[in-house]
């Protein structure tokens, strides 16, 4: 008996990814269903089901079927693409669909913040801005999409206090690693330790603002003293003023987040050593 697998596309993106759909299509001998402008009621009926778009898209489904125990594997369709990055790197098409055919399931962690789940991360504040920002020239994407949108932003945003006492420039709350479509915030980060991963900054003057930048896309800031890294399983982070966050490429407006982490919470699959 083949295998079911339903096919779920990024509608807005459609278009754009007819032509990989196809050639995934060309390439197995899996009863596929493809789904690319409404995805179904329910996935229960399917052995396998495919995501195919971008953090926001994978975003989406996981709070669109928070109760999935079906193997799940990504596409990369979207603009950053940094979920998928932390799963499978920078491998070719190729390569990828042979990782995804061979079917080696792992569990994998997600967060939640104020009932919302996701997989990548949250970043409150500036992170939140830069999306914002970024709306109007999503089409660019990437990191050059993300510098575009964060320079104006590092100008303009004024630090906050969380936890009524303690000013800060950046928080942010990741199960993974990048974000802004290569910025390493998270190097060390694991989506298999049962923990969430946690950065704040401490208030920075512009000038720095601007120089570290490119130190904290490439990872490389992990031991500056106005850094500041913990792990945690649930947390409540109270700010001073409501403010946008980004959840995993879509914006969150608050002034409380309440974080927990979801051990092992779906099954991916991805290459033998993740």
């Amino acid at each position: 008996m083949r295998k079911r697998v339903a096919f779920l596309i990024n509608p807005s993106k459609r278009v754009r990814l007819r032509a990989y759909v196809q050639w995934v299509k060309s390439c197995v001998t899996y009863e596929l269903f493809i789904f690319d402008e409404q995805w179904p009621a329910s996935i229960d009926e399917f052995d396998e089901v495919w995501v195919m778009g971008g953090d926001g898209t994978f975003n989406y489904f996981v709070n669109a079927y928070p109760a999935c125990d079906k193997p799940i594997a990504l596409f990369k369709g979207g603009t950053g693409n940094d979920f998928y990055w932390k799963l499978f790197g920078n491998m070719s098409r190729e390569m990828h669909l042979k990782v995804v055919l061979d079917a080696h399931v792992e569990a994998i962690d997600a967060g939640r913040v104020n009932e919302m789940l996701f997989l990548n991360g949250v970043g409150i504040g500036i992170e939140g801005e830069v999306l914002a920002a970024m709306d109007a020239i999503r089409w660019i994407g990437g990191a050059l999409g993300y510098y575009l949108a964060a320079i104006p932003a590092l100008f303009r945003f004024q630090s906050y206090i969380i936890q009524k006492t303690r000013s800060v420039f950046l928080c942010m709350v990741f199960n993974s690693s990048r974000a802004g479509g290569g910025f390493h915030f998270f190097p060390m980060a694991s989506v298999q330790d049962g923990l969430l991963d946690m950065l704040v900054c401490d208030p920075l003057p512009i000038w720095k603002r601007l120089f570290y930048m490119p130190i904290i896309q490439s990872g490389k800031h992990i031991n500056l003293p106005f850094v500041h890294f913990s792990k945690i399983s649930s947390m409540q982070i109270v700010c001073d003023r409501v403010l946008k966050a980004q959840v995993d490429g879509e914006v969150l407006e608050s002034d409380t987040f309440d974080f927990t982490i979801l051990p092992a919470k779906f099954k991916f699959i991805v290459p033998v050593k993740l």
